[in-house]
């Protein structure tokens, strides 16, 4: 482990670190503490976890000098520890990834981040249908180049409004018939990077969203 004072970036370079972070529990678990200090307690709880799994994953981030015990506040019994993670950002160099390969990395990225949207996704989504009354199931058609599409759609494709007031904020878009050249893909890009920072430098509300926005080629 190595710590860099001036961009107060830790380095998990360690064998075992480095496994652990390859599991999404045990990111979720070291995420709870980056940039603020917490019992472990309310962790385990908004993470979905029971205490013993909580604890597990706390003592190994502290084995690895990723957290350390920043407070201990008594009450009856033992005290209470509070965490944080030793530094604001962790960063682990591609080379002590061993035999990992980059799609792997990129993987488990993906996998970490999609398992939170899709909960949310799906509890929005299940407001929608209680009030729309349409039938939900696997769309199966072939778009107008002649490509096979699955997804999850409403019957027929009749997608109710929603973007109407009063429903639920949420949008699950997907494509895989864009065809663009090279100009356009670029001005794409940047065009939703350029909406998305619009929002980030917007006033704060009062309700944390998630949102993904992945464009590749096809492979």
């Amino acid at each position: 482990m190595q710590a860099t004072s001036a961009s107060r970036t830790l380095a998990l370079d360690d064998a075992r670190a480095v496994r652990w972070a390859r599991q999404p529990v045990g990111l979720r678990v070291l995420g709870a503490f980056i940039g603020r200090a917490s019992p472990l307690a309310p962790v385990a709880q908004r993470l979905g976890l029971a205490p013993s799994t909580a604890l597990r994953w706390v003592r190994r981030w502290v084995d690895a000098g990723a957290l350390a015990v920043v407070d201990e506040r008594a009450r009856a019994g033992r005290p209470v520890k509070w965490y944080r993670a030793t530094a604001p950002r962790l960063f682990i160099p591609y080379e002590a990834e061993g035999s990992a390969l980059p799609e792997e990395v990129v993987r488990r990225l993906l996998q970490l981040r999609v398992e939170p949207q899709a909960r949310g996704l799906v509890a929005a989504a299940g407001r929608t249908l209680a009030r729309s009354g349409a039938a939900w199931g696997t769309l199966i058609y072939a778009d107008r180049h002649g490509e096979l599409v699955v997804r999850p759609d409403f019957e027929g494709g009749r997608t109710p409004q929603l973007l109407r007031e009063g429903e639920p904020a949420y949008l699950n878009v997907y494509t895989d018939g864009l065809r663009l050249g090279a100009t356009q893909a670029k001005r794409l890009q940047r065009e939703l990077v350029a909406l998305l920072q619009r929002y980030k430098d917007s006033p704060p509300g009062p309700r944390r969203y998630l949102l993904s926005l992945v464009l590749a080629p096809a492979a």
